[in-house]
């Protein structure tokens, strides 16, 4: 890592440069050359032309950056995004109101020739809105703090209990379980926020009572679980034994969104941000408030360690007037509510604008968008679909042309919620429905919601903000599966997954075993991986019962927990992988019902 030094010079440089130097030699930056309303904190990041020799940007000097008001700026250096993008953060953020200077005085060609110095700029915003003091007060909980509170994952065992769940439909659905969380939208209602894993019959699989409410709790290709959590505004990932492994949120400043999120199978992940700025809305429309509190969106991509590699803003490429039923006059508008990201195989960008009933395509690579569908700058064609989506949620590809989103159909006449998929033409510009599901009679959720192509064919809607919650039909919409949530307790989406114990690697032996039994470890003494067995009985009073496994050291403290869920009668067997923990005495206890028995193991390495 290399520090841009401060040059205490003035370079001028050829106004006429500018503008074709920047498109010549800079694919894509961040801030955009011109861009206003840009956070104090913010990083500037640069991806540089093929031919250009990006090691040579990281030099000493190389990259200027002059505040108007707090001059020039010191900055940590470094390449992200697998080498091919410059990031530059300055040691002390930015001043209010103040013009940004990027200048580039020593960049050279991958043919070792010098690149004629150019400059762009940017403008820091003036002032902070609201939300920017809990911006500040959430970046400040870092991932030890957040490991000390919570590691392994608070559990406050309410006496409120999980839920309760009513199966209407049970008609041959898929094999799998469901997984989501709770939430009202009426403080009066009794509601005890949990994470919950359902078996098809409403039994519990694995649940967890949390302090606030969790949102979008899903399982990501890497086989994590994650949620976003209301509390400290953050994702947290949970790993196979249901601890907390990982955190997921946004840089520069900006508050991390519950709306999406997308990780990779090499741990980088997508995030959203809400982005409130003052704008003077007199400027932009007759009778516009001059101080409005206006929600732009923030898109960012982090690496594995957090460095915001790519983010793209929607003040840069949409018109506040892109929404379609915004009342201009207003002192707070949200023009985007994005709430939906998808990440496309050639590696692009779907984004679902929900206040603009758009979906639209940006070039990861760029930054620049590539179509746009639906809304008032709809490029396509609708085929078949003569409503077209209303205030739609959840944009998914399910095949190589093909998407499926959740329309919510707030501006339908009458208002109804149905799930969709559109096959579309790229090349053509149309969007012809394939399929959809509109239940008879009509399920309104005017919020929230989500589709889930299932492995088999069906598709799992959840329907938002309404009653019933979970639906699943076949292609040719026969209902094979109906489960909800009491009266206004809801979720923001549901998914279905096959986890069979896989999640937790237990393997269940033959036959139901008359009495609880913890056998020793074997083998034993181990390195590093040995075998536990234990059995659970049938109770004719339950479903299921509650089991935990822990790991402790010889000290107490506690190293793993190998199970932490309900589970059905059966015999049971799990592995301990040891690997990171050192040689010595180790105790496993299993604690399920009334039953509590405890195992010594020893671990030579």
């Amino acid at each position: 890592m290399n520090r841009v030094s401060l040059i205490f010079c003035f370079v001028i440089f050829s106004a006429n440069l500018y503008s074709s130097e920047i498109n010549r030699n800079i694919i894509y930056s961040d801030p955009l050359p011109g861009s206003k309303l840009i956070n104090r904190e913010t990083a500037i990041l640069v991806k540089p032309a093929a031919n250009i020799d990006i090691q040579t940007m990281v030099n000493d000097g190389a990259v200027i950056i002059n505040g108007s008001i707090s001059g020039l700026k010191k900055a940590e250096t470094k390449l992200v995004d697998n080498g091919r993008v410059l990031e530059l953060k300055p040691e002390v953020p930015f001043s209010f109101g103040e013009t940004v200077t990027v200048m580039f005085t020593g960049m050279v060609r991958t043919n070792g020739k010098s690149i004629t110095p150019f400059e762009y700029s940017f403008q820091i915003k003036k002032a902070e809105p609201p939300q920017r003091q809990l911006a500040g007060l959430m970046n400040e909980i870092t991932s030890d703090k957040i490991n000390q509170l919570i590691n392994p994952v608070r559990q406050n065992d309410y006496s409120g209990g999980p839920p309760p769940l009513i199966v209407t439909t049970d008609n041959n659905p898929s094999n799998g379980n469901l997984l989501f969380s709770n939430i009202v939208f009426n403080p009066a209602i009794s509601n005890y926020p949990y994470l919950m894993i359902i078996n098809n019959n409403g039994s519990d699989y694995f649940t967890r009572s949390l302090s606030y409410e969790a949102w979008n709790f899903d399982k990501q290709p890497n086989g994590l679980l994650t949620y976003f959590d209301q509390q400290y505004y953050k994702y947290f990932g949970l790993n196979s034994s249901y601890n907390l492994a990982d955190t997921f949120y946004t840089g520069n400043g900006y508050i991390t969104d519950l709306h999406e999120l997308r990780v990779l199978q090499d741990g980088s992940a997508y995030l959203l941000s809400y982005d409130e700025e003052y704008v003077n809305m007199s400027l932009i429309y007759p009778g516009g408030d001059t101080n409005a509190l206006v929600t732009g969106l923030i898109i960012q991509e982090i690496d594995p360690n957090r460095n915001v590699i790519f983010q793209w803003r929607s003040w840069d490429h949409f018109s506040i007037l892109d929404a379609t039923h915004e009342n201009f006059t207003s002192s707070i508008i949200d023009y985007v509510h994005g709430n939906a990201l998808e990440v496309e195989s050639d590696g692009n960008i779907i984004l679902s604008s929900r206040h603009m009933d758009e979906i639209t395509k940006i070039n990861r690579n760029t930054g620049d968008i590539i179509w746009r569908l639906g809304g008032k700058n709809n490029q396509f064609t609708f085929i078949g679909d003569p409503e077209k989506f209303s205030h739609q949620h959840d944009i998914r590809r399910v095949s190589g042309s093909n998407l499926t989103l959740f329309d919510n159909g707030n501006f339908h006449t009458p208002p109804h919620s149905r799930a969709c998929e559109y096959n579309v033409d790229e090349v053509n510009k149309t969007a012809t429905l394939v399929w959809q599901y509109r239940n008879t009679p009509d399920y309104y959720g005017s919020a929230m919601g989500d589709v889930q192509r299932l492995p088999n064919g069906n598709t799992l809607i959840s329907w938002g903000a309404t009653n019933p919650t979970i639906t699943e039909v076949t292609t040719n919409g026969t209902k094979v599966f109906e489960m909800t949530l009491d009266s206004n307790v809801f979720t923001y989406r549901a998914f279905r997954y096959q986890m069979n114990d896989s999640l937790t690697g237990i393997t269940t032996g033959p036959g139901i075993p008359g009495s609880y039994s913890l056998s020793q470890n074997y083998p034993n003494p181990f390195n590093p991986v040995t075998k536990i067995k234990f059995a659970v009985p049938a109770d004719g009073k339950r479903q299921t019962a509650d089991a935990k496994l822990v790991i402790y050291d010889v000290l107490g403290r506690e190293v793993a927990t190998i199970v932490n869920k309900p589970l059905q009668p059966g015999s049971y067997e799990v592995n301990w992988d040891a690997t990171n923990s050192p040689s010595g005495v180790y105790f496993y206890k299993l604690e399920t019902g009334d039953f509590v028995q405890t195992r010594k193991m020893v671990l030579i390495k």
